[in-house]
């Protein structure tokens, strides 16, 4: 996977059987430690975030086929990538700590629908402290 992040290409990575989900974007770091992405939003056409998943995690993925590019109508990942340090990015700890302060969406895998969102207060290797936001944004 280390070769499609530097040709920046799209993928759909499976976490199955831990998540019974798809992610689709451009991938823009792989090691050893994590696999980031920028999220493809289907319903605009264009990426609107980033995904962090532990590299052992990852089943499979497809990169996409010339085929499926059309999909992509504004391709403004260049913009978001240059909002980052991607060397911030080298493994979890690290990649949460540098989102200290930071909303993020951390998704277990209790069950499909288990997420929590909050501001990252700090984080270590083994545990990370939120501010949590409710469903009433509280």
């Amino acid at each position: 996977m280390e070769e499609i992040a530097e040709k920046r290409l799209i993928v759909d990575i499976d976490l199955a059987p831990n998540v019974d989900n798809v992610y689709t974007g451009k991938c823009i770091i792989a090691n050893s430690e994590i696999v980031m992405i920028l999220n493809f939003d289907e319903e605009n056409g264009e990426f609107d975030g980033y995904t962090i998943v532990k590299n052992s995690d990852v089943e499979k993925y497809r990169t996409w086929e010339e085929i499926d590019y059309a999909e992509l109508k504004n391709d403004n990942s260049e913009s978001l990538v240059a909002n980052i340090n991607l060397n911030d990015f080298t493994d979890l700890e690290k990649s949460l700590k540098n989102l200290v302060s930071e909303i993020v969406s951390i998704f277990t895998y209790d069950d499909e629908d288990s997420f929590l969102v909050g501001k990252i207060l700090w984080a270590t290797n083994d545990s990370i402290e939120l501010h949590l936001i409710d469903e009433e944004s509280n």
